[in-house]
């Protein structure tokens, strides 16, 4: 399997003047890209050749684990931004104060893991088995589902991230980032949503999965592998669309 660059749902220049034009061509287009091209090259002839970015992360060490995981954490990271933010959904404010107090001690207590995590690192949003929320910092490349935890939100604390625009200044640049939050995406993450099939209108409830083809009762929808398909009528997965609760 060969690992690609992800799409950017947003244009270069769209996130500026909080990220640059010049920050996205060298973090998403240099470092990024390295990281997939090193991916693919260590990948030959071993047993990750033809398995799926997130099993790589599993299951890797070394090298390979490094570039699979660092692949898989800025494709999130990047596709967890957006240039017109929109408003925090109800369902995602309620469960950030059920876990944390309120989404104000969210902010204060994920700001702190950012600024506290000492050299390079990612600062996660994770979501366990129970529901439950809670903030994982983990140093260079590591990655929350090694823990079997499931990633809902997470900032690029290394350098290369922000030195174009805010040098060492660590603080400005997160205090820039939680204005481009999708927090549509973070509650589409944390909350399980139905999605129907546009042909047949058969409904994938992730409380029940579907187990007749190996999806286990409790698998989000996003995390179904792209090769799923309807059970019904055998429409591709991205033929699906969610349905609002």
């Amino acid at each position: 399997m060969k690992h690609t660059m992800p799409e950017l749902p947003y244009a270069l220049e769209a996130l500026a003047p909080k990220m640059s034009r010049e920050t996205l061509e060298y973090h998403y287009g240099k470092h990024l890209q390295t990281y997939v091209d090193n991916l693919n090259k260590l990948i030959v002839g071993t047993p990750y050749e033809a398995q799926p970015l997130d099993e790589i992360v599993r299951h890797a060490d070394g090298g390979i684990f490094n570039n699979a995981a660092q692949t898989w954490n800025h494709t999130f990271f990047f596709r967890m931004l957006t240039p017109e933010q929109p408003a925090m959904p109800a369902s995602l404010a309620e469960r950030l104060a059920r876990d944390f107090g309120s989404v104000e001690a969210f902010r204060e207590q994920f700001t702190k893991a950012a600024l506290g995590l000492f050299g390079s690192g990612w600062v996660w949003l994770v979501v366990d088995k129970q529901g439950r929320l809670s903030i994982v910092a983990k140093p260079n490349a590591g990655n929350p589902l090694t823990d079997g935890l499931r990633p809902v939100l997470t900032l690029d604390v290394w350098e290369h991230a922000y030195y174009i625009d805010y040098r060492n200044r660590r603080a400005d640049f997160i205090a820039a980032w939680w204005e481009l939050v999708d927090w549509r995406k973070v509650a589409d993450r944390c909350i399980p949503r139905r999605w129907r099939c546009k042909s047949c209108d058969y409904v994938y409830d992730p409380a029940k999965g579907d187990p007749e083809t190996g999806i286990a009762p409790g698998t989000f929808f996003e995390d179904i592998p792209e090769t799923w398909t309807c059970p019904i009528c055998g429409l591709y997965k991205s033929e699906f669309i969610p349905l609002d609760e």
